[in-house]
């Protein structure tokens, strides 16, 4: 997967810039072969990279404007936030709290 990590990289470097031009996830899947599963993996690893991939509702992009990274930063401590509170749900089922 690490070439396909590159090679989505480069892909976005090149064609998708900014948010205006970002490309839907099931686009990239069709284009490198992919489950969404697996896209989400690859693009998350090179996060982890220091790669700049930027998502929104509108799809992914490569962008090094620091307004992008936030804004994509806080989308996913969003992402993290709600996954904590259904965590918390769980936990009270698991301690007989629940409803």
């Amino acid at each position: 997967m690490a070439d396909t990590g590159r090679d989505i990289v480069e892909y976005l470097q090149e064609f998708h810039k900014e948010e205006r031009t970002a490309i839907k996830g099931r686009e990239l899947c069709v284009l490198f072969n992919l489950t969404e599963k697996q896209l989400r993996n690859v693009v998350s690893g090179l996060r982890q990279d220091g790669e700049a991939v930027c998502s929104s509702s509108y799809g992914y992009w490569y962008s090094t404007d620091p307004e992008d990274i936030e804004k994509t930063m806080r989308r996913l401590e969003g992402q993290v936030k709600n996954m904590n509170i259904s965590i918390a749900g769980l936990k009270k089922v698991l301690m007989g709290g629940a409803k």
